[in-house]
């Protein structure tokens, strides 16, 4: 029998003999190989004595082959179903199954017998990774062309070779990766991936973090915009990977939201490349660097030196790395002093803390009152006005100010600013109340049909009474503005030529393209002429009648002797005659949204406007915001409502008890904190000096302390939170048994201690003016006299108060070690407790100002600094409650209790401030140990001394000497070898210090 009547009878076993005679006349025509049916035929007896089942399926399949793809490449077809059931007969069935379908959807037929070779290909290597690739040839082919479908595939087969379940997810990925990367950047895609594979706890490998890789990255490069960028990423994340796979998914996690931060795609790929550079050297520097840098360019700006003070920032960076990877981490990631000054020059601009002493004195010349100056919050990153606090003491200003070229005109604007606040303050613009505008709130109120409604609270709820609230407040604050700079002007002439330029310069005209009301028109004309404009300027002529009109009715308060009564008296009548004027033109004031009167403690409010309704003016740069909010009925109310928003304040601020936040406040320590956040703390302050910011919250708050870093030989700055409040209450039994057990020893200590208090008076001899004649003095110049001379005539005694003007800290350590038993039944916080007891007896005694302070804590977040008696506090039962209740905690983090301390001291006015520590060992806490922890403490006492204060360390840890003499270099210090010791030998120390 011939190979022909072989296959026809094998078809006709498995297929009807029509169907079976149909497949044998059409396969020469389809292959055009004259020779098909025996190849045909061979194929499938390889294909039975692999499996009978895998050869009937193939049989089984070819009239669906033909109906739906054709049976031209039925000869690789079948002898890809060979390769796979060599390997796995269930893989072969399976694609004998699902084949037909696929490959009619693959068009042109050429691409066909690509897919097919490439299958067979892949399927010596495995069946299950040929059988996907398979089914999913549609769809890669969807976004693949087909000449670049075999080096995605031969991806897919190193793959295979590492790992079948890596190769398998790579197939099913293709058609999500190759919209988003080409494939000359998948291979580097890919080796991210393999960098991934760790051993698990037998030492295998370990594909679930290459596979979550795989899965989800795709999507996460989806979301950045640009194939250059997406390129990029992907280059920087192996760059990570082959130093820290940790640290490259990071960053590709993150990369979607730090790029989009960024303006352009230049400066995407800008930052990508520095990355690079930096990621070959310093790969756990680089995620750092990532992070911040986006943030950094988004405070820089898109100025023309904003690259130039980029790339200076960066090159500063990369030569703190070479020499020093914990410097270079610490840089990019803005926690050291250097960093922030080099962000501060990246930013120009002249900084709040530059100015800030300066502005101070300038107001407060101005004012004639002790009026503070402080920095505004979130106003780096965005525009802020001046403002004025509620009760007229605290005047805020941007935290850096960058409008103009010049440190020197940014400086000027900082001064007109501050200028213009004071003037509001010593102007009176908040000092009138509604109760002296009695007649005209009535007035207004029959006017506008308001009389059932309740009277205004504050000079925002009478605006609210007006048709539109939003006009008559504009009208008031420009009418104010005005009132203020022509006072201004008036009084410092020196003021006028700054004030005219900032106006000229600071105008904002609307968009016509956003359409202009005559309203908004006539109110922008008023704000121009107030700055001096001419009028043929600042008046379209479209409205120059009706300002006219508005402008005479306005000169009545650009006058020194204008008051700011008679503004909201002249803002009133200006809207009634508004209001007539656009009725003439055949307009009207429509009633603009009115918000609910507020108390002046929620805060200034503004009314929304829609967009056919009145929008407020865009007022000058210079010109803070106003608030008619703290304008009351009366005083009474005033204090009242400014009380109240003091205890809101309160409230709203971070929750520091027991040293935790509120879940949803924001962690100041957390290392993912806004960079311009962490810029405005340190340019409202002294760099020289450690920045702190307390927060209250009922008897506690909180302080941020820098923490000196000997290997980047830099602080860290705000890096630890220290919360200070008053010690647990205990019993007073223990002070009572201390007492009695040391009965002897405390009269005598008070003995000796009354003897260095100095008397009330001392008498001074030998003055020219005084109480008492100074009878020895008169008689010395008698003598003198007759023996011809002159004679002295300081003839009088002078009684001089004395005092001995010490102040002193006692910080004692009660972290865990404190426990320790000495093996008499007594712990060492017991003795130390002892000594205290005994030396409050003493300086009771002397009458030293003092305060007894403990610390310990958990981690640089929560150093607890526990007040056992305050300097302001008097000796009485709650300071033996406090010592009653001490007790060891947790660790010592020695250098920020000692700034702490250092702080409270700072506050005392006295001449001499000394600081005594009293320790148990070396300091220890979570990060803080060995050299770090001893060169901290060193740098802090270092920090006390430079201030004036004089420090001791006493300790009672015998094996002390190895680390004393390094860590105490410039302090004195005292070990006390026998612990049972330490209570009477305490006095005996602060005697000395002081005597």
């Amino acid at each position: 029998m011939s190979s022909r009547q072989i296959l026809l009878q094998r078809l006709v076993s498995v297929l009807s003999p029509e169907v079976a005679r149909t497949l044998m006349a059409g396969l020469p025509q389809a292959t055009g190989k004259s020779d098909v049916e025996a190849r045909v035929l061979i194929l499938l007896n390889e294909l039975q004595e692999l499996s009978t089942k895998a050869a009937d399926s193939a049989v089984t399949a070819l009239p669906e082959l033909g109906r739906r793809a054709g049976l031209s490449h039925i000869l690789l077809w079948l002898d890809l179903g060979v390769a796979l059931a060599q390997s796995s007969g269930a893989s072969a069935l399976k694609y004998f199954k699902d084949s037909p379908l696929v490959l009619g959807l693959i068009e042109p037929i050429d691409v066909r017998t690509e897919v097919l070779t490439i299958g067979l290909e892949i399927a010596e290597q495995d069946a299950n990774v040929a059988l996907e690739y398979i089914r999913h040839a549609p769809q890669i082919l969807s976004v693949v062309p087909a000449p670049q479908l075999r080096p995605w595939l031969d991806i897919g087969m190193e793959l295979t070779e590492i790992n079948v379940v890596v190769g398998l997810e790579f197939i099913r990925q293709i058609p999500r990766l190759a919209p988003v990367l080409p494939w000359e950047a998948v291979r580097n895609w890919a080796m991210v991936g393999m960098k991934l594979i760790m051993p698990n706890s037998l030492g295998k490998p370990d594909y679930v973090a290459t596979m979550e890789f795989l899965r989800t990255s795709p999507s996460i490069l989806g979301n950045i915009e640009n194939l250059p960028v997406r390129e990029q990423v992907v280059s920087l994340c192996r760059l990570l990977a082959e130093r820290s796979p940790e640290s490259s998914i990071t960053w590709l996690a993150e990369s979607s939201d730090l790029l989009r931060a960024l303006p352009s795609m230049e400066w995407r790929i800008r930052l990508l490349q520095y990355g690079a550079l930096l990621a070959e050297k310093h790969a756990d520097v680089t995620l750092e660097y990532l992070r911040r840098a986006s943030e950094l360019v988004g405070l820089i700006g898109n100025g023309p030196e904003a690259l130039t003070r980029f790339e200076n920032w960066f090159k500063a960076g990369m030569e703190v790395a070479d020499y020093s990877p914990d410097g270079a981490r610490a840089y990019f990631s803005v926690e050291s002093r250097k960093a922030l000054a080099s962000v501060e020059q990246a930013l120009s601009g002249v900084p709040f803390r530059q100015v800030a002493r300066r502005v101070k004195l300038f107001v407060q010349g101005l004012c004639g009152t002790d009026v503070a100056v402080m920095a505004l919050p979130d106003s780096v990153a965005s525009v802020a006005r001046a403002t004025i606090s509620g009760d007229g003491k605290t005047i805020s200003l941007p935290a850096l100010l960058r409008r103009y070229p010049t440190a020197a005109e940014n400086e000027r604007l900082y001064l007109v600013m501050a200028a213009h606040e004071a003037g509001r303050l010593e102007f009176g613009t908040y000092r009138i109340r509604l109760g002296a505008l009695s007649d005209l709130v009535e007035t207004v109120r029959r006017r506008y049909s308001r009389s059932n409604e309740a009277g205004p609270g504050t000079l925002a709820a009478f605006f609210q009474m007006y048709p539109d609230p939003a006009l008559v407040r504009d009208l008031w604050t420009v009418l104010e503005d005005a009132r203020i700079e022509v006072l201004l002007q008036t009084e410092y002439p020196g003021l006028r030529g700054d004030l005219a330029r900032f106006a000229a310069e600071s105008i904002s005209p609307r968009d016509p393209a956003q359409g202009v009301t005559t309203k908004e028109l006539i109110v922008d004309s008023l704000l121009r002429l107030s700055t001096g404009e001419p009028e043929d300027s600042a008046v379209p002529k479209g409205v120059r009648e009706e300002v006219s009109i508005l402008w005479s009715m306005c000169r009545s308060i650009l006058k020194s002797s204008a008051t700011a009564e008679e503004t909201v008296r002249v803002v009133d009548q200006i809207y009634v005659r508004l209001e007539v004027l656009l009725m003439a033109r055949g307009e009207m004031i429509c009633a603009g949204p009115r918000e609910e009167p507020k108390d002046a403690e929620t805060g200034q409010t503004k009314p929304e406007q829609s967009g056919d309704q009145y929008r407020a003016v865009t007022e000058l740069a210079y010109r803070g915001s106003m608030n008619p909010e703290f304008i009351t009925w009366s005083q009474e109310q005033f204090d009242r409502q400014h009380e109240l928003a003091a205890q809101s304040d309160d409230r709203t601020r971070e929750n520091v008890r027991s040293g935790e936040q509120d879940p949803g406040s924001r962690d100041l320590l957390s290392e993912g904190r806004p960079l311009a956040s962490i810029v405005e703390e340190c340019l409202a302050l002294e760099m020289e000096t450690q920045p702190v910011r307390e927060l209250t919250a009922h008897d506690r708050h909180a302080s941020l302390y820098a923490e000196w870093d000997y290997r980047i030989e830099d602080y860290r700055m705000n890096w630890c939170r220290v919360i200070e409040r008053a010690a647990d209450l205990g019993s007073d039994d223990f002070v009572t048994d201390t007492l009695a057990s040391y009965r002897s020893t405390v009269k005598s200590l008070r003995r000796v201690f009354e003897g260095l208090r100095p008397p009330a008076f001392r008498r001074v001899t030998g003055q020219p003016e005084g109480e008492e004649v100074d009878l020895d003095a008169v008689v010395r110049r008698i003598v003198e006299q007759r023996a011809g001379m002159e004679g002295d005539d300081r003839l009088y005694i002078r009684r001089e108060k004395r005092e001995r003007d010490v102040a002193v800290a006692f910080l004692i350590d009660i972290s865990g070690s404190t426990s320790r038993d000495l093996g008499t039944g007594r712990r060492v916080i017991d003795i130390e407790k002892e000594g205290l007891v005994l030396l409050c007896e003493a300086l009771d005694a002397v009458g030293d100002q003092y305060g007894l302070y403990a610390y310990s804590g958990q981690g640089r977040a929560r150093v607890e600094f526990l007040t056992i008696k305050d300097f302001g506090d008097r000796l009485g039962p709650t300071t033996a409650y406090r010592l009653g209740g001490l007790a060891p905690r947790h660790q010592n983090r020695d250098g920020a209790a000692i700034r702490h301390a250092t702080a409270k001291l700072l506050a005392r006015e006295t001449k001499n401030r000394i600081l005594v520590l009293l320790s148990d060992g070396r300091p220890l806490d979570d990060q803080y140990k060995d050299d770090y922890s001893l060169e901290d403490t060193k740098a802090a006492l270092r920090e006390a001394k430079q201030r004036g204060i004089e420090t001791v360390c006493v300790t009672i840890d015998r094996g002390a000497e190895n680390y004393l003499r390094r860590m105490y270099a410039e302090s004195r210090y005292c070990v006390i070898d026998r612990v049972e010791a330490l209570p009477t030998k305490l006095p005996g120390i602060y005697k000395r210090l002081t005597a």
